[in-house]
């Protein structure tokens, strides 16, 4: 019975791999394609695996691996590292029934069972749908198939868990400014018919972004600028310096040595080791992070540009943080 589903189970991905070939359609005699070219599919940021846990092994170099099998009885294994996120910070037991999500384009080890490198681990929710992905300035999914649409009480964390604070009730434009161009774990129950789908989120939690020192740039209005290293926190937040990229955007940036504070041009002043940013004639901004000076220069988390200076975007893209205001 073993080997038939083992059969069975990498005949099934054989079958897998040569549907996911694209097809194009008939080539006529000169080599080119017909007029008619099937639109090439959407693919997600994350694929996904659902499965029962039947083994726990841990592993010398720090990672576990786990043994899970779906309900058509096809077996996989987790491997589980110090990176994977546990949403809710989940204990993994036998019998439990839990989701893996794992990069889309990462290269996979061609074995039996099938090993996912997983990046997000849950377990597998009884009455709502989940979905992780990257979406969108409108708030779609990589992949086409899910729309968000905000209301005033949805619950959004970041991934440390900490809600995301704010000195008034944020505005849905507020909400969306947050969450676009992000990885997103989203947790919904109904959703639209159409394409793609839309649903009005439970629960989403914002994932926190890579950063890799030797190779970020920051690039403000598509010109790369010359700054002190960026980093991530102990809260896995993205730390930008204020001085280099205020200045690059036009603001005057001035150091007060009584309060410790910075004022950046005529309406933003903070003070260092707070989260609290002051903007003139309006309601303070309270973001997920303190500023902080770091070997000599001040930095901000990198919702300080689209929450406080209002720039259109501010975003890590292929590890360079790019910002631009138009």
């Amino acid at each position: 019975m073993k080997i038939f589903k083992k059969i069975t189970a990498i005949a099934l991905a054989l079958t897998l791999s040569l549907s996911a070939i694209p097809s194009f359609g008939n080539i006529e005699d000169n080599g080119t394609l017909n007029d008619e070219i099937t639109e090439m599919q959407e693919y997600p940021f994350y694929y996904s695996f659902t499965g029962i846990v039947k083994e726990i092994t841990e592993k010398v170099n720090g990672n576990t691996m786990v043994l899970v099998e779906s309900k058509d009885s096809i077996p996989a294994n987790f491997v589980l590292t110090e990176n994977t996120y546990y949403v809710d910070e989940i204990k993994i037991e036998e019998g439990m029934e839990i989701i893996g999500f794992y990069e889309a384009n990462k290269p996979m080890i061609m074995i039996y069972p099938p090993q996912y490198s997983i990046d997000i681990v849950a377990c597998a929710p009884e009455t709502l749908n989940i979905k992780a992905d990257k979406f969108n300035s409108d708030l779609v999914s990589k992949d086409n198939n899910l729309k968000l649409n905000l209301c005033d009480d949805i619950e959004i964390i970041w991934e440390n868990g900490t809600a995301i604070n704010w000195i008034k009730k944020p505005t849905i434009e507020e909400l969306s400014t947050v969450l676009a161009n992000r990885k997103l774990v989203v947790f919904y129950d109904i959703s639209t018919r159409s394409i793609p789908a839309q649903t009005t989120p439970k629960k989403i939690i914002v994932l926190s972004q890579q950063i890799d020192d030797s190779a970020v740039h920051i690039i403000v209005n598509d010109n790369i600028i010359e700054a002190p290293l960026s980093y991530i926190n102990e809260e896995k937040n993205i730390m930008v310096p204020v001085r280099a990229i205020s200045e690059a955007l036009g603001y005057k940036v001035t150091w007060n040595n009584d309060n410790r504070g910075i004022q950046i041009g005529e309406q933003i002043s903070f003070k260092i080791g707070e989260n609290t940013f002051n903007i003139a004639g309006k309601d303070a901004v309270e973001l997920e992070t303190n500023s902080v000076i770091k070997d000599g220069n001040t930095f901000v988390p990198l919702s300080f540009y689209t929450l406080v200076l209002n720039v259109l975007t501010a975003d890590m893209i292929d590890n360079n943080i790019i910002i631009n205001t138009k």
